[in-house]
């Protein structure tokens, strides 16, 4: 129960920064990159708990 948490949290706070990225150029390129690795993170963590 508390990895799970743990894992929310985690994309949570990694998600975060991605709502404030409005900017085009250099910044949109590596917020898609890290919206990326969030959404591989979140597959790995429902992995992990199935």
């Amino acid at each position: 129960m508390i990895r799970k948490i743990a894992v929310l949290l985690m994309v949570v706070a990694l998600a975060m920064p991605l709502a404030a990225c409005q900017e085009e150029g250099p910044a949109e390129k590596a917020g898609k990159k890290l919206d990326e690795a969030v959404d591989t993170a979140t597959d790995k963590a429902k992995e992990l708990f199935e």
